[in-house]
């Protein structure tokens, strides 16, 4: 469906009741529904015989395993797809632009080498071939190594990442067909009367502190810290073009709560008294205390929700 401003509502105590009954039967139904979401987008993809699927959506929204769900869906139905990140397009961190206050800007469009972008796009319409630049994180550079890409009629190129819906993507990409899809957590967490328990972007930012942790070995603390630069990154550069998908995907699980209930409580926990975020930590330790636990190994391995407890 199209997107639009108004959250949706997961009653929570529900869900709850659903958890203590039979918690497989909660994350299999949560995971159908997601999985429904998703082959709404590629049924549509293959109708209009997309070449391009623009995917943007806020940090923590899921959009790097919706790409590779839409491209093993499409795969499945005998397309090729190929997913590329626009953040292996990040310019070498010495020229990563900066906040008026000095601290590098990791959330504008204008960290991306967008040149080096259009010039593959050309290379991959005329040539039907291209090497794609890697970015090196560990380095904060452009890695030695490029990976090799190839196009036909019958492939589709999946763009995930923040600026996917930037007008300034759109020259570059215009000579495809393209669909532009949005995801994000478009749910709220509510009680049987309505009343907001934890809010979308709230979870989004648990989602974070946890992947953080155990992909990143980043701290809670570091985490809150950036948050206030992600959120004004979001509204200054991403949220102005949502209108612009033709179609929302709102990938929020109705049992997320209570899988980081106690190991996002305990990372919330440990922020110092003095940090300025101290007054959200609580508010968030408030939203999970005596949420019953849910184990992370039910998960399955396939499931969106991996992208933020998975090691890997």
């Amino acid at each position: 469906m199209k997107y639009v401003p108004i959250m949706e509502k997961i009653d929570l105590p529900a869900r709850e009741e659903l958890l203590q009954w039979d918690p497989k039967a909660l994350i299999t139904s949560e995971e159908k529904t997601f999985h429904k979401r998703v082959v709404e987008v590629y049924l549509r993809a293959e109708a209009e015989d997309s070449q391009v699927i623009l995917l943007s959506g806020p940090t923590s929204s899921g959009k790097t395993t919706a790409s590779r769900i839409l491209a093993e869906g499409l795969g499945r139905n005998g397309h090729k797809a190929c997913r590329i990140s626009l953040d292996d397009f990040y310019k070498d961190r010495k020229y990563t632009p900066l906040w008026e206050d000095g601290q590098k800007n990791f959330e504008t469009i204008d960290g991306l080498d967008l040149d080096t972008l259009g010039q593959c796009m050309e290379d991959l319409l005329t040539k039907g071939h291209t090497k794609m630049p890697i970015f090196d994180f560990t380095t904060g550079s452009r890695s030695t190594f490029t990976r090799d890409l190839t196009f036909d009629e019958d492939t589709c190129l999946i763009f995930e990442g923040l600026h996917a819906l930037n007008p300034r993507i759109a020259p570059l990409v215009e000579k495809f067909r393209i669909l532009r899809l949005y995801i994000s957590v478009h749910s709220d967490y509510v009680d049987h009367s309505g009343k907001v328990l934890l809010a979308g972007r709230e979870l989004r930012l648990l989602r974070r502190l946890l992947r953080d942790r155990v992909r990143r070995n980043t701290e809670a603390e570091e985490t809150l810290r950036l948050w206030d630069y992600v959120l004004r990154g979001e509204n200054l550069y991403m949220q102005p073009y949502r209108p612009l998908a033709d179609l929302h995907i709102n990938s929020a699980h109705g049992y997320e709560p209570f899988l980081y209930a106690r190991q996002g409580a305990e990372m919330l926990r440990s922020i110092p008294k003095d940090d300025p975020h101290q007054e959200l930590a609580q508010q968030l330790i408030a939203a999970l205390e005596g949420l019953p636990e849910l184990d992370w190994d039910l998960i399955p391995k396939m499931s969106l929700i991996q992208e933020f407890i998975n090691r890997k």
